[in-house]
C-alpha cells in the first residue's frame, strides 16, 4: 500500500461512511438493521470517556479510538470478522486518513476481541476492548434480548428465564475477567446491577404482580 501524506481526519464525514457502510445493514438474522452502526457509534463515545478517565494517554489518539471503535464491527457476520474486518476498513477509509493512521485503526479492529492479558497490545486497543464489552451490558443487553425472544416468537417468560439462569451470571463473570482496566469493571458492574434489578423486576410484573408493594399501603 502506497504511504500517503498526513491529513486530519473528519469525524463528520466519516461518522456519515459509516452509517453508509453499516447503517441499513442486518449482519445476523436476529438483530435490526444497522446495528452495527449503533454498537459503534455507542463504543467509540465509551471508548473516549474511559480514555479520559484512565488517563494513561492523552487526546492525540482520540481520532484514532474513535474511529476504530466506530468501525471495529464493520465485518460482523463474515468470521472472523476481526480479522476480515481489519483488512476491509482499509478500503474503506483508504482517502480519509494518513496510512500510519490506517494501519493504527486497522490493528485495534484486528485485536477488539482478543481479550487477553497481551503485554504488547497498545492502551488504545485495551480501551476499544473495554468499550465494546461494556455496551453490550445493562439497558442494551436488555434490549438485545428482547429483540431476539421477539424474533423466535416468545413470550416474556423466555426472557425471565434467561436471566433467572446460572448460565447467565457465568457469562457476566466472564466479561468482567477479560475487562482491562478498573474504571471499565466499576462501569460493568453499574449495568450488571441495573440487569440484576431489572430481572427482579421482570420476574414480578412479567407474572402479573406489584413491584413495590409499599405502593399499596398509601
Amino acid at each position: 500500500m502506497t504511504k500517503r501524506r498526513k491529513r486530519d481526519i473528519d469525524i463528520n464525514r466519516i461518522e456519515e461512511l459509516a452509517f453508509k457502510t453499516m447503517g441499513k445493514t442486518k449482519s445476523h438474522s436476529k438483530r435490526e438493521k444497522g446495528y452495527v452502526y449503533y454498537h459503534g457509534l455507542r463504543t467509540a463515545k465509551l471508548a473516549i470517556e474511559i480514555r479520559k478517565i484512565v488517563g494513561q494517554i492523552d487526546n492525540s489518539k482520540d481520532n484514532i479510538i474513535y474511529v476504530a471503535s466506530l468501525f471495529h464491527d464493520i465485518a460482523k457476520g463474515i468470521e472472523p470478522h476481526n480479522e476480515n474486518g481489519s483488512i476491509l476498513v482499509q478500503q474503506v477509509l483508504k482517502d480519509k486518513c494518513s496510512y500510519e493512521e490506517l494501519m493504527e485503526i486497522a490493528e485495534i479492529i484486528r485485536c477488539h476481541n482478543l481479550r487477553s492479558s497481551n503485554e504488547d497490545w497498545s492502551k488504545q486497543i485495551r480501551i476499544v476492548q473495554d468499550a465494546d464489552m461494556i455496551d453490550h451490558m445493562g439497558t442494551m443487553e436488555v434490549w438485545l434480548n428482547f429483540i431476539y425472544q421477539a424474533y423466535d416468537e416468545k413470550s416474556v417468560d423466555a426472557s425471565i428465564e434467561f436471566y433467572n439462569d446460572k448460565e447467565f451470571e457465568y457469562y457476566l463473570k466472564d466479561c468482567r475477567r477479560k475487562l482491562n482496566y478498573d474504571i471499565s469493571k466499576k462501569i460493568f458492574d453499574d449495568r450488571a446491577e441495573f440487569i440484576h434489578e431489572f430481572i427482579q423486576r421482570l420476574s414480578i410484573e412479567g407474572k402479573g404482580g406489584i413491584f413495590n408493594k409499599d405502593l399499596l399501603s398509601r
